[in-house]
């Protein structure tokens, strides 16, 4: 058997097709062959519609077509049937070689092809299930193929003088759609591809091939592939005349000899190198293109015959409609990665030629993960497929939505005059996004963010401003997300910055140059209990840094595991160390969300634990952040009781600054909890931070759990935190982060008792409110007194008696307690009395009366202890020692 032979035969396996495209073919069959007799007769208006197959029928009797129309109706039901066996071959190839005694074009039977696609599409559309879809489509276009490859062949052999140069043009056809088996096809685009490579290579004629293609998007045609000779960049605008355009709008095959004065100036330029160019143009709607194939001699096409050249364009047709299908998200219909790739490269030349500006952006859900793990993909898809309809009535005409994947979308903007128009239309689609859709009955509400960037402002190619939209999204989301946000210089400097924090950040890692510091936690009477351990890295040249400089690298995906390592070894040798020396601390360490949530984390604790197995595991306390657990709350709970059970404690650290409420922390097996400095340092003048503090402890207490304040400073706020219950106290009226070495001799010269415990009344159940108004009004005796001192807040202003401490609780609380009991309303009047002596003070104070402002200073002292006392009366409290002190 020769070579030819040979590829007939195995033709199936050639193209891919094995018994289970038959299989899938044959169950389908049926209703493929439905309107056989009415493809038919439509396959043979198509052929009397074109002068040159219609001269060929024009002398046949109504007979004869009938009869041809009826083996038209056979060769669809027996090509379905054939499995493409040896003896449906054989019948082909003599339909091929009879086809070319009567000097019937093979262009006529490739478009039969076609029509018999469209067919088939249609159907497929409309009647096959969607999981066979594909498989089905797959199948019948192999088997097209072949059939038509098989005509080919046989009107090949039937044209014995058919040179080397038809020979040549086959063997490209049959080549690019030979598929091995067990290999997967070819994606569309890569077809014509070949085809266009495999045309120089492979004929001796042809010196250069390609192909132009005109989308809906865009005011030119763009050359997509060019093989053989090179082609100067074409910009032909639509609608301009010229071959390649009129061959696109009329369909028809031109050909063009380089040497035509009225030719195209790209064209001229090649006649040196190449005599004609034939111009072959395929597709239909959206997509649509043109073949260019450019040939040594004149008149080759004529002496060839453009057939060859046909069946390509046809091919072209069959590849662009499933390069469409390629293109196209299956969920939402949307342009996919790639179209939306396409089309920004089309709008970016466009805008440039308006000039006007492009919007570019990337949309992301918020909440979409969430509303897909609770009520399953099938209501997620729902979701997506409305969010889908609602941008799409919000976008113009020529603006593109594209679906990236999963529920992250592209935005492009076209024609935009000024940067307003951009920023109402982003509004409009977050507003859209907002909107509840009704899911099994249940409202569900999402939201979105939006990172933009506009071209030429932001003059870069197209995957360099997909990267800027991106990094502008990732910043609407760190701003609180349901927002969208421009991509700046200052964004992009921002982003180096971090870049650069990282790189510097890993560096130390690498050469040892991380190091720990520790800060004493001491109890409410002075006690050091413990130290945290606070990282800091030495810079070579900037000299010691604190965490400020790097924390936001700290998180990083790259960084977090292995600084977390490190922390962990150095924090629990140090400890070790310490316990070896008679010195036993509780060693608190921070881990970061991202160490913690890692599936490595536990084993990374074990490991360290027995590294060190002098240090005992209940020495040992591990920081989370507060919002550290939202992430995975489920997979949190398991991996900190994990924890607990190989003895190691956990502390929630920032407590107050993240999402979690106080009945979070009955979820959490925590030991303590650490209130974040940002509301332990204005307790004294700001009754808000006062009552978040006073509830958490309150709530910590009655659920077994530690409280560590962190940022004490002064004594006034150790002295209220230690008699609100505060048990830990953290902050630098006891000591700075210090060195390991020095915690020893800091132990040792820290006085076990402390100056804010003298004369320490117990607080009993007097409401922390009132321990507050105290110390105020001692801070502010001495302010009088220092003069240089500062006044509290909220108590010299006008209307400072409703919004102080105390007055807040006796216009709230107290009015709705005690607002009957005789002798309340004498409580408001000496509370007023209190601020109106302090503003008295103070103004004596300004114009500098000494003597009269420390009087009405010894005023206020009076009435604010005839206040307590009447207080501590009405609401049956006692107390140990003078209001004043």
């Amino acid at each position: 058997m020769n070579g030819q032979a040979f590829r007939q035969e195995s033709l199936p396996n050639f193209l891919g097709l094995q018994e289970e495209d038959f299989r899938i073919i044959d169950r389908y069959r049926e209703i493929l062959q439905a309107e056989t007799d009415a493809l038919a007769h439509t396959f043979y208006d198509y052929l009397l519609s074109h002068p040159v197959t219609a001269a060929i029928f024009r002398d046949f009797t109504p007979e004869r077509l009938d009869t041809l129309i009826k083996k038209q109706s056979e060769h669809v039901r027996g090509l379905l049937a054939s499995h493409l066996d040896k003896g449906w071959r054989e019948s082909m190839r003599n339909i091929g070689a009879m086809h070319h005694h009567l000097g019937i074009e093979p262009s006529w039977v490739a478009g039969a092809y076609i029509l018999y696609w469209r067919q088939w599409q249609k159907i497929l559309q409309e009647q096959v299930p969607a999981r066979e879809r594909n498989l089905l489509r797959d199948a019948l276009f192999r088997l097209l193929i072949g059939d038509l490859m098989i005509q080919l062949d046989g009107y090949a052999r039937a044209s014995r003088d058919t040179d080397a140069e038809r020979l040549a043009l086959f063997d490209v056809l049959l080549g690019v759609l030979s598929v091995p088996r067990g290999t997967e096809s070819p994606r569309p685009e890569g077809l014509l591809q070949q085809i266009c490579e495999a045309l120089p290579r492979k004929s001796a004629s042809v010196r250069l091939a390609g192909y132009l293609v005109s989308s809906a998007m865009g005011d030119t045609l763009s050359l997509e592939c060019v093989a053989g000779l090179p082609l100067p960049l074409l910009q032909i605008p639509k609608g301009s005349g010229g071959p390649c355009w009129e061959a696109l709008e009329k369909g028809q095959t031109i050909i063009q000899s380089t040497d035509d004065p009225d030719a195209p100036e790209w064209i001229k330029t090649l006649h040196h190198r190449v005599a004609e160019i034939g111009i072959f143009p395929f597709g239909a709607g959206e997509m649509r293109g043109v073949g260019l194939v450019g040939a040594r001699q004149k008149g080759y096409f004529r002496r060839v015959g453009s057939v060859y050249f046909d069946a390509f364009a046809h091919l072209g047709e069959l590849v662009l409609l499933l390069r469409n299908q390629s293109l196209r998200d299956p969920l939402t219909h949307l342009p996919n990665r790639t179209l939306f790739l396409d089309r920004l490269a089309i709008a970016q030349q466009q805008t440039l030629r308006q000039e006007r500006l492009l919007g570019v952006g990337i949309l992301d859900l918020d909440g979409f993960k969430q509303v897909n793990d609770r009520l399953g993909h099938g209501a997620g898809d729902h979701l997506l497929q409305v969010v889908v309809e609602r941008l799409q009535l919000q976008l113009r005409a020529g603006d593109t939505l594209a679906r990236m994947g999963g529920d992250e979308f592209g935005l492009l903007l076209l024609g935009l005059e000024r940067l307003e128009d951009l920023e109402g239309i982003c509004s409009r689609l977050l507003d859209t996004i907002r909107e509840p859709v009704e899911i099994h009955g249940e409202s569900i509400s999402v939201s979105s963010s939006l990172g933009m960037t506009v071209y030429p402002f932001d003059d870069n190619n197209a995957s360099t401003l997909i990267q800027h939209a991106d990094m502008a999204l990732y910043a609407a989301k760190n701003a609180g997300r349901d927002q969208f946000c421009l991509h700046t210089q200052a964004l992009d400097e921002a982003i180096q910055a971090a870049q650069d924090t990282r790189t510097m950040l890993e560096h130390a890692l690498h050469e040892n140059r991380l190091l720990l510091h520790y800060q004493p936690m001491v109890s409410g009477t002075g006690t050091l209990l413990g130290v945290e351990a606070l990282i800091r890295l030495h810079h070579p040249e900037r000299g010691l840094l604190p965490p400020a400089a790097f924390f936001t690298s700290l998180d990083h995906l790259s960084l977090a595991r292995p600084i977390g390592r490190f922390v962990l070894d150095a924090a629990l040798r140090q400890g070790s160390l310490w316990q070896k020396q008679g010195l036993s601390l509780r060693i608190s360490v921070n881990i970061s969300t991202r160490h913690l949530l890692d599936a490595r984390f536990l084993d990374d604790l074990k490991e360290v634990l027995s590294r060190y197995p002098d240090l005992p595991p209940s020495q040992v306390e591990i920081e989370i952040t507060e919002s550290a657990p939202l992430a995975d709350i489920s997979g949190a709970q398991m991996l900190l009781h994990a924890c607990n059970d190989l003895g190691v404690r956990v502390a929630l650290d920032d407590f107050g600054t993240g999402n979690a409420s106080l009945s979070y922390l009955q979820q959490l097996p925590a030991q303590s909890i650490k209130i974040d400095r940002s509301f332990v340092r204005d307790i004294l003048n700001d009754p808000k931070d006062l009552a978040i503090v006073a509830a958490v402890i309150t709530a910590s207490h009655m659920l077994g759990l530690e409280v560590i304040a962190e940022g004490v400073e002064t004594t006034a706020h150790a002295t209220l935190l230690a008699k609100m219950g505060c048990g830990q106290l953290q902050g630098y009226l006891f000591s700075k982060p210090l060195v390991p070495e020095d915690i020893p001799a800091w132990k040792h010269h820290f006085p076990p008792g402390s100056q804010w415990e003298e004369n320490l009344p117990s607080m009993g159940v007097l409401a922390p409110i009132l321990e507050g108004h105290i110390l105020r009004v001692q801070e502010f005796i001495y302010a009088l007194q220092e003069k240089e001192a500062p006044f509290p807040n909220h108590v010299l202003e006008e209307h400072a008696e409703k919004i102080c401490h105390l007055g807040r609780w006796l216009h709230g609380d107290g009015d709705r307690l005690f607002g009957l009991v005789p002798g309340f309303t004498k409580l408001l009047i000496r509370h007023d009395r209190v601020h109106q002596l302090a503003r008295a003070a103070h103004g004596f104070l300004r114009v500098e009366n000494i003597e009269a402002a420390l009087h009405h200073g010894n005023l206020l002292e009076q009435e604010n202890h005839s206040l307590i006392t009447e207080l501590l009366t009405i609401t049956g409290q006692t107390r140990d020692r003078s209001p004043i002190g």
